[in-house]
This record gives structure tokens, C-alpha cells and sequence, in this order.
């Protein structure tokens, strides 16, 4: 997941160290016999916290076995365990009522209203939220950016009171608008407007559709297909347009966002008789994952340096808010370049190196990561509590969508370890001139970035993005197997390179 900043022509011949290729080489026919079995439709997306997760895990396992490494887990197996909230339950006696004065407005879950954020419970028995007669205020698009010179909660007191926005942002489609012309600003977020509410002491947050937008882009079925919500510390709620539009108009919303559209100053005000009645009955799955983790030890006096060699074999499941095409929720993203590539990578990476072990005076780990599309959980889990000191971790390499080369592959976190750009480019040549377009650092969007982070040299190894990218086309049959092979001889090569380098990279932070 990156955004190229940097092209970079690396000219193999002139940067080679020559070095032989490992035996046996990487084989495009295994690479795509394993992503066919992760990306099936028997194993439905592989979401975090399913049966189907587990099930990849224990295949990976078991290929980490075959090639005669050694279990890294706790008490000698083959998974570091950890938790993680995995969708939610949803109870019965969900309702959300809007009043203006004597008249009411019901509004009915996954048909006219649906949470996108809650602190929910831990049963669905039990009320996770109860508000009734809550005053509304209206604030504009719910945005706080200062800097900007623009504060929809500037002159509005919103303690204790449930707080009404539009989405989007204004001036969004003016690009010479001082709100960073019409590219979306951060505050715009979910996260932000949220979170900007909370502090002033918000109990609810929600977010209808502006005007400027001919059409409410919101899904409504989506949540009851497949529940599945953030954690932003009040309940964040999504409502229909076409629902509310007697209220709007009777509020004169329409007109507020225009005037804030023409010359950007506040116009938030709270709305006389108008209140909020919510119950909310929703409860998170707590649920048991696992790092898949196998070593290679190594032998001589480097032996208790690591490098980690990871992938995330974890995918979406069957949609639902992480779907590029959330109307298409229920249906099975089988995620095979996303990241059944990367996980297949590992495995015959794995393979290679046990077969050859003498290329390797350091010790090599090799972690098939879970819950990177919740948010990297099972990276930053083990970078928490690695099997190898983070402090005798020398190098990290992830392979991330790696299944759909054309042309190079892109390379980052060369800028944190610039000593390494020699050994990459002999590990191009190696693996028959493969082309590289390099990156700068990592952007946080993969399992590298725990690493670096911690100050540990992380090489991302990603051949771009796709009109598959989450969505249920993403299938085995659009890998290109032999492109896959190549990505993951680079990676094989790199990782002999530095495991046999007299010193350890250093890591150069980036900066800040």
C-alpha cells in the first residue's frame, strides 16, 4: 500500500556484488498452489477472528513445518496468539427517534440509520448506550481545524448534548479554496470529527449527507450484512438524508451549509426543541487470533541476530466497511493478491533458505502476521513481544501484494537504511534483473511500520494497486505466478545478503 515519491533506476550491473541464487529457486507453480488454497472460496475471505483464519493458519503452519523450521510460538508451536475485536453482535431493541418539538422522527437500523462507531459492550443483552431527551445541536460539517482558520465549534457549547454534521467538508469542490483547495483536509476524517466531538463533550455524534451531493453515497444495508464498527469513544451515527429532510428543512440546514460554503465562518447554533432518543443493544466479539511464526536458526557467532521476513495472511472477509464496494458486502473477497501473494512468498522463501542454510549466519524469522486489516494488530503485536530481541532484529522484509508485477516492483525503506540500496541492487541481479522503482519510507500501511518505528530497518517489497484492490475479483486466477516468483527471489536474495553482511544496517530515522 504506497505512493511512489521517488523513481529510482537502479543500474544492477554497476551496484551488483555478485552472489549466487539460492537452491532451489522460488517456483512459480508451488507460489500459486498455495494462493489458490488461501484464496478460496472455502476459506471466505480469511477474516480476522473466523474459522477460515484459523484454518490458513494452520495450513501455513504446516508448510513452515514441511520446510524444516522451527516452531516460534509459545511452549513450542507454530502461533503467537493475541486478541482483537472482530465485528460485533448486534441485539434486538435498537431504536433512534429525533424530535423537533411535538413531532417525531423514527429511524430504523440498516434501513435508515447505522453506527459507524460505538464503544458498544460486551453483551448484546445489555444496553451499550441509552440516551433520551438529549438536546441536538447543529455544527456545520463537524470539523475543528484552527489552522485552517475554521472551527465549526467555535461559538457552540455541545457539553452533554448530541451534536448533528453533514459529511464531506465545504469548499470541496472550490480548488482554490484555503481548505486545501478541493483535496480532502485530515479533520475530515471520521476519526477527527469524531474525536472533535468527544472533547467538548459530545454524547453522539451524527453525520448526514450534505447538499452539495446529489445522491447520499452511505450504504444502509451494509452494517446488517456484515456488523463490523470503530471505537471512537461516543456513538457515531450514520442517518439516512431522505429520513431527516423534513427536519432539515424545518432547521434551515441546507441553508447554513450554503452560507458556510460561500464564506467559511461557523454557523452552528443549537436547535430549539429538538432532541435525541437512542438505544443502542451492541456488543464486540472479542476474539483469538495468531501470528503464524516459524525459524531458521542460525549457526556462528551472528546466530542471536535476526532478520524478520513477514507477510499478513489476513484479508477482508466478506466485505463490509473494509470493501472498496460495500454494496457488494456478503460476498466473498477472497484477497489473493491481497495478501495470499505475500503469505505464498513467505512460505517457499522459507523453503529456499532452509534447503541452503550456510547463506545464512543469521538467524531468520519468519512471521505469517493476522489482523493487518484491522490496523496492523498482529505486527505491532509481535514487535511487541518478539521471539527475537527487537535490539538483535537487524533487518525486517515484507512482502505485501506482490501478485500482480508489471514492470518493477516498488521498494520502500531504503531511505531508513540506505546501506542496504548495494545489497538490493545485487539481489536484483540475482534475481535476473528484476526492475525496482524505489519508494521512500514506509507510510504506515503495512507490517513494516512497527519496525520502523521501533528504529528497526524494514524493507516493504509491493507491486501496486489494482481495480481488485478489496474487492471479490481479487482472485488466484489474475496472480501473475511468475512475476510472483521474482518478487519473492529479490526478497530471498536481499535477506541472504544482509544475513551475511559483517555489520548490521543502520537505521536512519526519517524526519519528523
Amino acid at each position: 500500500m504506497r505512493v511512489a515519491n521517488t523513481i529510482v533506476a537502479l543500474l544492477v550491473a554497476a551496484l551488483g556484488l555478485s552472489a549466487g541464487a539460492a537452491t532451489p529457486e522460488i517456483n512459480p507453480a508451488a507460489l500459486i498452489e498455495h494462493i489458490r488454497f488461501l484464496a478460496s472460496d472455502d476459506l471466505k475471505g480469511r477474516a480476522s477472528g473466523t474459522p477460515e483464519l484459523e484454518r490458513a493458519g494452520d495450513y501455513i503452519a504446516a508448510q513452515f513445518r514441511e520446510a524444516g523450521l522451527k516452531p516460534g510460538g509459545p511452549d513450542e508451536t507454530w502461533f503467537q496468539p493475541f486478541q482483537l475485536d472482530a465485528g460485533v453482535t448486534v441485539g434486538a431493541g435498537n431504536s433512534l427517534t429525533i424530535r423537533n418539538g411535538s413531532r417525531a422522527i423514527d429511524l430504523a437500523l440498516n434501513t435508515s440509520y447505522y453506527p459507524l462507531a460505538t464503544p458498544a459492550g460486551d453483551t448484546p443483552a445489555v444496553p451499550s448506550a441509552s440516551l433520551a431527551s438529549v438536546p441536538l445541536v447543529f455544527v456545520g460539517y463537524g470539523i475543528s481545524a484552527p489552522g485552517l482558520r475554521y472551527d465549526d465549534y467555535a461559538d457552540v457549547d455541545v457539553s452533554g448534548k448530541a451534536v448533528l454534521a453533514f459529511s464531506h467538508e465545504p469548499q470541496e469542490q472550490n480548488r482554490f479554496s484555503r481548505m486545501n483547495g478541493n483535496q480532502p483536509i485530515p479533520e475530515t476524517s471520521l476519526y477527527a470529527k469524531a474525536t472533535a466531538a468527544r472533547k467538548r463533550g459530545a454524547v453522539a455524534l451524527l453525520i448526514v449527507s450534505d447538499p452539495v451531493h446529489r445522491t447520499d453515497p452511505a450504504n444502509f444495508t451494509t452494517f446488517g450484512l456484515d456488523p463490523d464498527i470503530d471505537n471512537l469513544g461516543i456513538p457515531v451515527l450514520r442517518v439516512r438524508r431522505d429520513e431527516l429532510a423534513p427536519f432539515i428543512t424545518a432547521w434551515e440546514l441546507d441553508r447554513l451549509a450554503r452560507l458556510i460554503d460561500t464564506d467559511l465562518l461557523p454557523h452552528s447554533r443549537a436547535l430549539p426543541g429538538a432532541t435525541l432518543d437512542y438505544t443502542e443493544f451492541i456488543a464486540r466479539n472479542r476474539r483469538t487470533v495468531r501470528n503464524v511464526v516459524g525459524i531458521l536458526p542460525a549457526a556462528g557467532p551472528r546466530r542471536n541476530e535476526a532478520i524478520v521476513i513477514g507477510a499478513h495472511y489476513d484479508h477482508v472477509g466478506l466485505g463490509g466497511r473494509y470493501s472498496a464496494v460495500p454494496d457488494r458486502t456478503g460476498e466473498i473477497h477472497n484477497g489473493a493478491d491481497d495478501n495470499a501473494s505475500g503469505t505464498a512468498s513467505i512460505i517457499e522463501i522459507a523453503k529456499a533458505a532452509a534447503a541452503d542454510p550456510t547463506r545464512f549466519p543469521r538467524t531468520l524469522v519468519f512471521v505469517a502476521f493476522s489482523g493487518e486489516e484491522r490496523g496492523l494488530l498482529g505486527s505491532s503485536y509481535y514487535a511487541s513481544h518478539p521471539i527475537v530481541p527487537i535490539s538483535d532484529t537487524v533487518t525486517m522484509l515484507n512482502l505485501d501484494m506482490v501478485g500482480r508485477l508489471r514492470g518493477s516492483v516498488d521498494v520502500s525503506g531504503l531511505d531508513g537504511a540506505p546501506s542496504l540500496l548495494a545489497d538490493l541492487g545485487a539481489a536484483a541481479r540475482a534475481a535476473g534483473n528484476i526492475a525496482i522503482r524505489q519508494e521512500g519510507p514506509g507510510s504506515g500501511r503495512s507490517d513494516d511500520f512497527p519496525f520502523l518505528e521501533l528504529g528497526v530497518p524494514a524493507i516493504n517489497f509491493f507491486t501496486g494497486f489494482h481495480g481488485d484492490y478489496h474487492r471479490p475479483s481479487d482472485d488466484w486466477q489474475r496472480i501473475n505466478a511468475q512475476g510472483a516468483a521474482r518478487v519473492a527471489t529479490l526478497a530471498l536474495e536481499l535477506a541472504a545478503r544482509i544475513a551475511a553482511r559483517p555489520e548490521r544496517p543502520e537505521f536512519t530515522p526519517p524526519p519528523r
